[in-house]
């Protein structure tokens, strides 16, 4: 927040916090001052009190030191209270304990906190809440002075809080005077509907409340949802029938993320391959004395390459890493699994022998015998290096799309360049795949498939199934198959 924000925060608050309403100031204050002259009757009144320069200057260390503590919290995303904030307390929570933090550095808040009133609710939860709206209220306010007269894109999406209420978040878009890309936090709307004519009328509310409307809307951008970018009723229509240059715009990284869940879940081998992963993230991770194994192996054979001069030493190199869950709403989490598959890969094949032989439960050693097998074979190693090669163009191009100040244009090169790539991979890239999986295989000594003999097809008939090669199989029917996709 800029000084001349926080000044206008400090001096709203000051108007704001001094009528609160318990009446800070009445007579029924410890402090509360009587003249003489005035009777008993009239004395039992209640009356403002008139402060002391010294009292107002108190308060307003007490003030200022709060807005403080409280700008500081907002800034870190960080929780004001917690059940217990009694005087007894061994934690009050992160608003008192910082507030008492300053008073033990800073004699004057110190001096101002002892002295303060006992009616004084500077630190009461609905002050807090006050002040907190403010910061809010100004911090809007900034957004909407930065943008101007200047046309502006709405970001929108919708999200259940823990309360399970239907929440629509709104962002804005734009482009400042000093030609700098923006995308700040507008609101939230709680909306009872989510068809798409409540939420066009909840986004119309909101923007009236700072003075925007529909028709400076030069952009709209959703997720795929239909109630969302539906062509007949959705509120990208609703919104093109009232402007017709309010373009949609589907996010780039999101569109990219759902063609490869789309490619995880209808390619048989690959969604085999995801499978797979998350089971062995499930044996192995299940018990931290598998992870403890998982880590001594790793450490082992990192400080044996480091011996035998394969890997180099160097700061930030050969940090200890963990298997990584893949998730279809985390956007590069499969290429980063795959990643750590691969680097973990003789301590994972020790760890589940560890399982399969020593563990006393029956139905785990089975589980562990068969993903041995699995991972131990050569269609599972050639897919995994054919998804690592794809997933690292396609990851690339997904963090390049998710930078904030990614333009159209620019995007729709990047789309280009990554599908060049691919097209690349398509028509070079197998005998380069094929050589990388053969290295790997007699790495780990795994039996190397030869491409001319007849492929034998797990689990199915084989009176049933066509005789084809294990080169048609690997090449036609899951590498080109896949990049294709």
């Amino acid at each position: 927040m800029s000084c001349v924000a926080v000044s206008l925060l400090t001096s709203s608050l000051s108007l704001c916090v001094s009528a609160s309403r318990d009446s800070l100031y009445r007579c029924d204050s410890p402090v509360w001052l009587r003249s003489p002259s005035v009777s008993p009757c009239i004395a039992a009144t209640p009356r403002l009190v008139v402060l002391t320069s010294q009292a107002k200057k108190n308060y307003q260390i007490h003030l200022t030191a709060t807005i403080d503590c409280i700008i500081f919290l907002l800034r870190l995303g960080l929780a004001f209270r917690d059940n217990d904030e009694t005087d007894d307390s061994v934690n009050q929570e992160n608003f008192l304990e910082l507030l008492n933090f300053l008073a033990q550095y800073n004699e004057e808040i110190d001096h101002a906190f002892k002295n303060a009133r006992g009616n004084l609710k500077l630190r009461a939860p609905s002050i807090q809440k006050d002040i907190v709206r403010a910061a809010a209220s100004e911090t809007t306010k900034a957004i909407v002075n930065d943008l101007g007269d200047e046309l502006f894109a709405v970001l929108v999406d919708e999200a259940r809080d823990i309360s399970i209420k239907e929440q629509m978040s709104i962002c804005l878009r734009y482009v400042n005077k000093e030609g700098q890309v923006r995308e700040h936090f507008l609101g939230l709307v709680h909306i009872s509907n989510t068809n798409a004519l409540s939420l066009k009328l909840a986004l119309e509310s909101l923007l009236e409340t700072y003075n925007l409307s529909l028709s400076r809307v030069c952009g709209q951008g959703y997720d795929g949802a239909s109630n969302m970018q539906g062509e007949f009723n959705g509120l990208k229509t609703l919104i093109l029938e009232e402007n017709s240059y309010a373009f949609y715009v589907h996010c780039f990284a999101h569109q990219l993320q759902l063609a490869f869940v789309t490619i995880a879940k209808k390619q048989v081998e690959i969604a085999l391959l995801f499978n797979l992963l998350t089971n062995l993230c499930n044996v192995v991770g299940v018990s931290c004395k598998r992870r403890d194994m998982l880590r001594d192996s790793q450490m082992t054979k990192t400080i044996e390459a480091l011996q035998s001069r394969e890997i180099s030493s160097g700061r930030g190199l050969n940090q200890e890493i963990a298997l990584k869950r893949a998730g279809d709403t985390r956007w590069g989490s499969h290429y980063g699994t795959i990643l750590r598959l691969i680097s973990l890969f003789p301590s994972m094949v020790n760890v589940l022998e560890y399982v399969e032989k020593d563990e006393n439960n029956s139905e785990q050693r089975a589980e562990a015998c068969h993903l041995l097998n699995v991972i131990q074979s050569f269609e599972f190693i050639f897919n995994l290096h054919l998804m690592k090669n794809i997933l690292e163009v396609t990851n690339e191009l997904s963090q390049a799309l998710q930078r904030n100040d990614q333009h159209i244009v620019n995007a729709m090169a990047l789309v280009k360049v990554s599908k060049q790539r691919l097209q690349t991979i398509r028509d070079d890239g197998w005998p380069l795949l094929l050589d990388e999986v053969s290295l790997f295989c007699d790495k780990h000594n795994i039996t190397i498939q030869k491409m001319d003999d007849i492929f034998m097809s797990q689990g199915r008939s084989r009176c049933k199934a066509q005789k084809i090669s294990n080169l048609h199989h690997f090449q036609i029917e899951i590498f080109y198959q896949v990049v294709d996709r």
